[in-house]
């Protein structure tokens, strides 16, 4: 074959291949793999139409606690427009998102304000569970949010979506498309049993549910899984689990600490066949009196209650055996000598492994003794504490110090998820519940969506979660009358709300100006810098600890001169690494630098624009 026929050879497999690129790429076009539905547009209120979001502090909500722990957020407002502010805020920041949803069963009280029919649902309409679009509907407003919510992850984020079958199938297909997690950063999903098989809450149903599920998704490869630490060694001698009858016991506290104190019959002591996941029971005699913190703690502050007979006592913060806790359980007679305690296998053995999770859990007691935790009523949905906790130990090393750890929940509802991380000094909590009314007006009469929760007198359904909040960081009486000990935090509160007369991408000069004046709050969130010190005509100063943020948010200059001389004060009076200067300037922000050129460690920044971009980007 001659060069000019190699030549004309290779052109023509060229054009070969062009040609099946080109049939390819149609029929890619024309076959495809997903989920189809049709798109219902969402209505929002009419203050929120065509403006930029933002947040504002509810300054008289707030709780301030100087103990040293996080300082939890409780956003108000619905999540679509607080996942936009939170993609400004923290986006990237964010270790686990747990979330449970409507699960659109027809009677949850999912509520849809579709665009199209808004003069005839002008508070939006329940779709009942024959509705035509009814998963059309439920797929659009999900959509719009986990797109939002996964830019809040980090690269080694998760997230956890609790939901039962009537959208499981849904959920998952959507939750794989590209546009959000897609099908290589599914981990698994999870069987959760929540429910006894003989404990029937709707007769007329052909199959009885007992179980929900937990899809959990990666942001990427970089998540690495937390494993279960098994024994390797002889487990005979822990045979015993201990079940609290008495959802609310007594609480007193006892040598520094808030112990739960169960009285004869408000507990099972239970022998089972011998494993690791058991207790092992200790007489508490001999030199064990002195040789460990659990004997020191029994000998110094129960060995004067020996005289109350069976009387079993969960003293907080003790052991090495991972629980968090430690039972203490008083002689049962005169006759016997000495108390016992019940402790875990230690941690620290040396014969052990690593082994994965089963994605199947027995929750159905903390499920069915949900209710009185936290201290407010909830209809339906309200999730255990120690069912939080339990995922979150999955997804993130929970017992680390070394690193701090943003848990963000955005359909609080009850707020189990910010009760479940309470008692973690380096655990902060984002709520996003909207203002949801509790019941819906028919005939001029109100008609309660959640009977429990209206019945209690909340009138929104954020109400209950912010009570909450403020239940388990200061203390509450429980429905017994008893006393619960606060477990200390702090919070600050914050609402939804918009300026300007035109979205992002066609916001105007004006519309900026407006923002960068209201642009304050968003700031100081994205800083980590909560509280506010000092306001002025020009410009605010936020702080936190030793962490500064000063936001000059008005181009007229005349006071730029006292803004500098601020700064300078706050970094000549503090120890602090450096301060974050935001400066309003709809140009290049470091026209500024010869103001702060004899100050170190300056971060100079710019407002509005990058909101204005990112929020562009989420619109695009």
């Amino acid at each position: 074959m001659t060069e000019n026929e190699y030549q004309l050879r290779i052109e023509q497999l060229e054009c070969e291949v062009a040609d099946l690129k080109t049939k390819l790429t149609a029929k890619q076009k024309t076959t495809r793999y997903g989920l189809v539905w049709e798109d219902v547009p969402e209505a929002f209120e009419k203050e929120a139409e065509n403006k930029i979001p933002i947040l504002e502090e509810v300054k008289d909500k707030a709780i301030k606690n100087d103990d040293g722990k996080p300082t939890h957020i409780l956003i108000e407002g619905d999540n679509y427009h607080a996942l936009q502010c939170l993609n400004y805020t923290h986006r990237g920041k964010v270790d686990v998102i747990y979330i449970d949803p409507p699960y659109n069963t027809g009677s949850d009280g999912f509520t849809y304000k579709d665009k199209r029919f808004l003069d005839q649902f002008p508070n939006g309409t329940t779709i009942p569970k024959e509705h035509p679009l009814r998963h059309s509907t439920w797929l659009s407003f999900m959509e719009k949010r986990l797109k939002l919510a996964k830019n809040l992850l980090k690269d080694d984020g998760v997230i956890f979506i609790s939901i039962n079958e009537d959208e499981l199938a849904n959920l998952k297909l959507l939750c794989e498309d590209n546009s959000i997690f897609s099908a290589e950063n599914y981990v698994t999903l999870f069987t959760i049993k929540v429910r006894h098989e003989d404990r029937i809450l709707k007769g007329d149903k052909p199959i009885h549910e007992t179980t929900e599920f937990l899809l959990m998704y990666q942001k990427s490869d970089a998540f690495k899984i937390q494993k279960r630490i098994k024994d390797t060694s002889s487990p005979k001698e822990y045979k015993y689990q201990i079940k609290e009858i008495n959802c609310n016991p007594e609480v007193e506290e006892i040598g520094g600490k808030m112990v739960q104190i169960f009285n004869p019959g408000e507990y099972e002591i239970l022998e089972k066949e011998e494993s690791f996941d058991n207790l092992k029971k200790i007489n508490i005699r001999g030199s064990i009196k002195t040789g460990n913190s659990s004997g020191r703690f029994h000998m110094n502050y129960l060995e004067e209650r020996n005289n109350k007979f069976n009387v079993l006592y969960k003293v907080p913060d003790i052991g090495d055996d991972g629980l968090g806790y430690r039972y203490f359980l008083s002689r049962k007679n005169e006759k016997q000598a000495n108390g016992s305690y019940f402790q875990g296998a230690p941690l620290g053995r040396e014969d052990t492994s690593e082994i994965p999770y089963p994605n199947f859990f027995d929750f159905e007691l903390e499920f069915n003794n949900v209710g009185t935790e936290g201290g407010v009523p909830f209809d339906g949905g309200k999730k255990p504490i120690s069912f939080i906790k339990h995922i979150l130990k999955i997804a993130k090393d929970t017992k680390s110090k070394n690193r701090d750890y943003v848990i963000l929940d955005f359909f609080a509802g009850s707020g189990s998820t910010m009760h479940a991380i309470a008692d973690m000094s380096n655990f902060q909590c984002i709520s996003i519940q909207s203002p949801e009314l509790t019941y819906e007006i028919k005939d001029g009469k109100k008609i309660p969506r959640a009977k429990n929760v209206f019945a209690a007198g909340f009138e929104r359904i954020v109400d209950v979660t912010y009570q909450r909040h403020k239940n388990v960081i200061s203390g509450y009486t429980n429905a017994k009358g008893e006393q619960v000990a606060g477990l200390g935090n702090s919070l600050k509160y914050y609402r939804t709300a918009f300026v300007g007369n035109h979205d992002a991408a066609t916001a105007t000069d004006e519309d900026k100006v407006v923002l960068a004046h209201k642009a304050g709050t968003l700031i100081a969130i994205a800083e980590n810098t909560l509280e506010e010190i000092e306001t002025t005509d020009t410009y605010q100063i936020f702080n936190d600890g030793n962490r500064y943020t000063a936001i000059y948010f008005t181009g007229d200059l005349s006071g730029m001169s006292d803004f500098v001389e601020k700064v300078e004060s706050i970094r000549n009076n503090s120890r602090l690494i450096n301060i974050s200067v935001y400066i309003y300037c709809l140009g290049n922000v470091h026209v500024f630098d010869n103001e702060f050129g004899s100050l170190k460690r300056i971060k100079l920044k710019g407002i509005p624009q990058p909101i204005i971009e990112i929020y562009k980007q989420l619109n695009a």
